[in-house]
Formats: structure tokens, sequence, C-alpha cells
């Protein structure tokens, strides 16, 4: 590789070092308990007797997860190479344990469990010698493992934490202070296999009756932005006092879209009819500490150029700076896409790995690339091509590194 593009590598490397303060990164402290919601401020937050499942019993809360020693970022080589760097901006679904080894060895540092995983490699389901644990000691370091487990239609793990009651469920039929509960027990079950992250809950709100109109439907707590916004935030708070990151969804919006972004281009209102509605719940949510946020496929007319968010500069730009609806504050934490891989709204548009780099360059933390088909190493080698031909700029790699703290054990 020429001198100049080791010169970039470099100043990338040392641009991490002085952001991230070498590897050290700004996390929740394990032993830090858990707090109350902002909603039903009277209950004790993890009472066993406001615990319920979706049958409205009563069910015993464990207690708070045991104080671990690294809850830290997974450390940065000091002089990151472009392949190392673009590896670490990848989430990565996994289909079985071999495609799990070449991920990491690739140096992805972030696996999604998903709809054809081998879900016997989470800890505790299968042979300890290809589990999660065993990844780890491959990697040398903490990964960060997701799913997305919202609960009603999109629920993956059913079979082994039982099943959780679809948000429009949960909305009439508990309080947000249950459903805190009810996502603490759920996510202690999460975190004992070794999940770090959850892709919910969804934000979007309830613009249409079927999910067949707009992928959303029953995923949706309410049309209410406001029932959303406060029922989104307990479901969160469950979560993250389990040791599970919660990450809001679909940014900007997708509740009155015009079809399902998985098959095709889909359109939002325009911008200045969303700042009233859509957008709402994920300005009250912007401020949550310890949270992400997942960027959708929706094109919305008002913003930036006329592009799918996930791709959209002026998207990602209004996420971290805020502002919006009712003066939102800059989001801090970080920022995913939804799947680039097989969802036709963006994969029509390019193939799996430009549209990683694409996302990127926009303003992406992690591009989540769920089919377990595609090239890993190629698409490492992709993304790194764009960190060294300077399309993806070291200041947008040291603030994509920064924001994905591993939320380890």
């Amino acid at each position: 590789m020429g001198l100049e593009f080791s010169r970039r590598r470099l100043a990338v490397a040392g641009s991490l070092a002085l952001g991230m303060g070498l590897v050290a990164c700004s996390v929740q402290d394990a032993t830090d308990q858990p707090q109350a919601s902002q909603t039903d401020q009277g209950d004790s937050p993890h009472d066993p007797s406001n615990s319920q499942t979706s049958t409205g019993v009563a069910s015993p809360t464990p207690p708070p997860p045991p104080a671990t020693p690294h809850q830290a970022c997974a450390a940065v080589p000091e002089h990151a190479t472009s392949q190392q760097l673009a590896a670490r901006m990848m989430a990565v679904g996994v289909t079985d344990w071999e495609s799990a080894r070449t991920s990491v060895e690739a140096g992805v540092r972030h696996l999604f469990f998903g709809t054809g995983s081998d879900f016997s490699i989470l800890n505790g389901q299968g042979d300890p010698a290809r589990s999660i644990q065993e990844l780890e000691r491959i990697a040398g370091e903490p990964i960060t493992v997701s799913v997305d487990e919202e609960g009603g239609l999109v629920q993956r793990l059913a079979h082994i934490t039982g099943v959780l009651p679809s948000a429009r469920e949960m909305a009439a039929t508990m309080s947000p202070q249950q459903v805190q509960n009810m996502m603490f027990d759920h996510g202690r079950k999460l975190a004992a296999m070794g999940i770090t992250v959850d892709f919910a809950p969804v934000l979007d709100l309830g613009g249409a009756a079927e999910v067949s109109d707009n992928a959303i439907g029953s995923r949706a707590f309410s049309p209410d932005p406001q029932v959303v916004a406060d029922f989104g935030r307990a479901y969160a708070q469950g979560l993250k006092d389990a040791g599970v990151q919660p990450v809001f969804k679909h940014f900007p919006g997708h509740g009155h879209a015009s079809g399902d972004s998985h098959l095709g281009a889909v359109t939002a209102p325009p911008l200045e009819a969303m700042q009233q509605s859509d957008l709402v719940p994920f300005g009250q949510n912007a401020g949550f500490d310890g949270g992400g946020m997942m960027v959708g496929h929706v094109e919305v007319p008002g913003l930036g150029d006329a592009a799918p968010a996930s791709i959209n500069a002026a998207a990602y730009e209004l996420l971290k700076k805020g502002g919006y609806g009712a003066g939102a504050p800059a989001f801090q934490g970080p920022v995913y896409t939804d799947d680039l891989t097989g969802m036709a709204a963006v994969s029509n548009r390019f193939p799996g790995p430009e549209a990683a780099v694409a996302a990127i360059v926009a303003g992406a933390d992690q591009t989540l690339l769920a089919a377990g088909a595609i090239d890993v190493p190629g698409t490492v080698q992709h993304i790194a091509a764009a960190v060294d031909d300077g399309r993806i700029t070291p200041e947008r790699v040291t603030d994509a590194v920064h924001r994905t703290c591993v939320n380890s054990r």
C-alpha cells in the first residue's frame, strides 16, 4: 500500500487515540442500581408485585445483575489498520458457527442473531466450544451480540425466553411500569445468553392496522405520539437495567410510510408534518442515557436528498444535532442502520458493500448487514478502501468507533 494510504491510516489511528482517550469510553458503570422510570415514579422499578407477564399474572423478578469488571469499549489497536477500523463499523448477521467465526476472524466485533441463525451458539444453549464465550476468546476482547426481540410478530427467541406480547397489546393491557418490569425480566434472560443489544423498542406510530400495510402494524404501541414515547421509554429502561442496550427504531418514523421497505422504496409524510407526529417519540427519547438509535429506510420529502434515511446525510444530521419536534436534544449514542442487505428500499439501489459505505459516509456508526450470505472479508475490504481513499474521513471513523462502545458483560 502506498505512503499516502499509510499516512491516512496513521492519521485515523491518531485521531481515534485522541478522540477516545486510547481505549476508554463513557458507559454506565455495572454497579449502578436500576433507576426509576420517568413514568409511574411512585412505583418501585422492579418490585415483584408490579412485574407481570402477558397474561397479567405476577412473576418473580430476579435481582439486579452482578457487577462486572469490564464495562468499557473494546480496545482499538493504537495503529489500527483501515481493515480493522472498517470491520468495527459492521454488524454482521450470523447463520452458523462457521459464519460467526469467519466474521470475528475478519475483525467484526458485532454479531447479529436473527431469522435463520443458529441460536445454539448463544451462551448456555449448546456446545461451549461453539459459543459466544469461545468467539470472544478468539477475538481476544468482548464482542457485541444483538437480536431484535420486540415481542408479538418480531421475536426470535420465544422458544427459549417465553412469548412477549406485541407492543400494541402491551400498551392496551399494561402500564408503562409493568412493561418496564417485564422487559427487565426478559433482558436478564437475554444477557444470560451473551446478548448485549436488543434492536427494540419500536417508536414508530401506529399508522396502519396491519403489518402488511407498512411493516409496522401491531409492532407500534399506539397512534398517539405521547403513548409511544412513554411506553418506549419504559421498555428501554427495563432492558437497560438488565444490562442490555436498547435501540430505538426506526428513525425518523415508519408509522405513516407508504409501504414496506422490505419490498421497495417507501415514502413518509413531508418533514414538516412529521415534526408534529412521527418524530415526537424519537425526540422525547433522544436524551435516554445508554440507548442506541436505528435509522430506517424511509424517504422523507423535505429532508435532504430524495434517498432512504439510512443513506441520507440530512437524516443523521437531524438526529445527531437535535432540535426537531419540540426541541429534541442532540443524540449522543450509537446510530445503527436497518438491514442494508435484505431490504429492497436500499438493496435495489446498492449492493451490500456499497450501501455500507454510503451509510457510513452519511453518518451511520454501524451498518447492519443481516443477510448471512454476505461476503464478510470482501465487505471489510470494500469499506477499508473507502477509508483509504478518503471517502470515509478520519473524523467520521473516529466518531463512529467512539459511539459504538461494546456493552460487555
